[in-house]
């Protein structure tokens, strides 16, 4: 039962995604500290190589989407088990006076500095068209730049892929411990800017209010010069 219920929290946090991944070359699943700190390494590695794709294309506050911050873990699937963890990442930006091909010249490049293969795909006409720049390898895993100009929008996600590890536990951890969840999406930051600090601890006392009780951004957003350190790992 406990299993159930606080899986269940961690994937309505994540706004019900579950993945499904096969388990090529998994190893046994690290759990206490450890498991903290893969899960910390993880997140730092692919975060970080994301954020040099969307400060490539400007180095502005790109909103997080919904439910997509990056840090929150989220079950998934090894082998047909729900024995993973994963990250849900995305970032959004209206494309304004920005040229198409430039957006897709920085992120490609951006891609290709961190010696991810790239690939540009079109889909679509007129309205309906989008254009795609996917980046594949390194720590991303796959990320994703698509640009849709008549709806005026950039989104940019990341998916790093499926890790051996209880989400729960890690959740548990990377938000303080014993099902601290509510207001849990008050401390996670709102948008992604160029002063953006790696964060994989957000604990109940300690942590920055970035949302308003009615889950609106707070303005200005907080710019703590130093953030929490979870009591976990080496």
């Amino acid at each position: 039962m406990r299993g159930k219920v606080r899986n269940g929290l961690v994937a309505a946090m994540a706004v019900g995604m579950v993945m499904t991944m096969t388990s090529c070359g998994f190893t046994a699943a690290p759990t206490g500290d450890a498991l903290y700190r893969d899960g910390e390494q993880r997140y730092v590695a692919y975060a970080t190589t994301m954020h040099s794709v969307i400060m490539a294309i400007d180095e502005t506050e790109w909103p997080v989407d919904q439910g997509s911050f990056g840090a929150s873990p989220i079950p998934c699937r090894i082998n047909g088990e729900l024995t993973g963890f994963a990250f849900s990442w995305a970032r959004l930006l209206e494309l304004g006076d920005r040229d198409v091909d430039d957006v897709v010249a920085a992120a490609t490049t951006s891609f290709e500095d961190a010696g991810m293969e790239a690939a540009t795909a079109t889909y679509g006409k007129g309205d309906r068209q989008e254009i795609n720049v996917i980046g594949t390898g390194g720590d991303v895993g796959r990320g994703v730049v698509t640009v849709r100009p008549d709806q005026n929008h950039i989104r940019v996600t990341a998916s790093p892929g499926c890790f051996p590890g209880d989400a729960a536990d890690l959740s548990d951890m990377v938000f303080g411990g014993g099902l601290v969840y509510k207001g849990a999406s008050r401390r996670i930051p709102a948008f992604e800017g160029p002063d953006w600090q790696p964060r994989f601890y957000f604990p109940e006392e300690g942590s920055p209010v970035y949302h308003t009780e009615d889950g609106e951004p707070i303005e200005p957003q907080p710019s703590p010069t130093e953030l929490p350190k979870a009591p976990y790992g080496d």
